[in-house]
């Protein structure tokens, strides 16, 4: 997304409006709720939220459509599970379209007033979430066995895919939603070549090196339920797996159990 064009610290009026970008303005979002910990964090969550709608147009290039935006929403209740609800993302979203497209933009929507309806099914979703994702990765989630060490320990939630990688993950898979379903929709025995030729190009264009546990079919609940995936490791073990390798090679190369306990380095750690 283009940046060089956006100017930091004091500007006049008129400056300001024409610097106004839907990333820039969701930081002061985000800070306002004190969502993360540093500002390059803020920034960096802020792009690549801004950027996780399954359209190919930047937000900087055109107004984004209510369904991109809808996806942008369900990635910020995502990505700050238990901090953020729907509600909530959708207030947020709307005053970030308000401030860089005008009121008549974002009350188009349809988001406040009678747009947002708080539905018992929709709380009960909510708490449910809760239930299986409440717990962020460097919390304790309570005393077991490590599945690394094999310890009676403290445990904490590892997210197989880190979330910090959800955004640009997400997007990844609405991109090749199409060929991921023509992929398996293919025949082993008539369709080989074809098959490995579609494999390699989708293992290339989503930078992995496995897809065969990715979803068979890119819907939200797929790709929420792929991104959710966690283990549970002590906090010696988990902290070795994040030193080991980056945010994205867990969530490319790592992102089974299978795959990350296949990876030398871990295992030595965990004898």
């Amino acid at each position: 997304m283009p940046s060089s064009s956006r100017k930091k610290g004091g500007t006049s009026g008129s400056e300001d409006h024409h610097t106004k970008t839907f990333d820039n303005v969701l930081v002061g979002q985000l800070m306002s709720l004190q969502l993360c910990s540093s500002d390059e964090e803020y920034s960096s969550v802020a792009e690549a939220i801004a950027c996780s709608s399954s359209s190919s147009t930047s937000l900087d290039e055109a107004r984004p459509s209510k369904e991109d935006l809808e996806e942008i929403v369900s990635t910020l209740v995502d990505y700050f599970e238990g901090d953020v609800g729907e509600h909530d993302a959708k207030n947020m979203i709307h005053n970030v379209v308000k401030d860089v497209w005008g009121d008549d933009f974002a009350d188009n929507l349809g988001w406040i007033g009678n747009g947002i309806v708080d539905t018992d099914d929709e709380h009960d979703e909510d708490e449910g979430d809760k239930d299986d994702s409440d717990v962020d990765d460097g919390d304790y989630v309570g005393e077991g066995e490590c599945l690394l060490c094999e310890r009676e320990v403290k445990l904490t939630r590892h997210h197989l895919i880190p979330k910090t990688t959800w955004p640009r993950i997400k997007k990844r898979l609405w991109n090749v939603a199409s060929e991921i379903e023509a992929y398996h929709s293919l025949d082993d025995e008539s369709s080989h070549e074809k098959k490995e030729f579609t494999r390699t190009k989708l293992e290339k264009t989503l930078g992995m090196t496995d897809i065969s546990d990715i979803p068979t079919t890119i819907t939200h609940d797929s790709v929420r339920t792929f991104l959710f995936k966690v283990c549970l490791l002590c906090r010696q073990c988990h902290s070795a797996v994040h030193r080991i390798h980056t945010e994205m090679e867990l969530a490319t190369q790592y992102n089974t159990v299978e795959k990350l306990f296949a990876d030398e380095e871990i295992l030595k750690f965990g004898k």
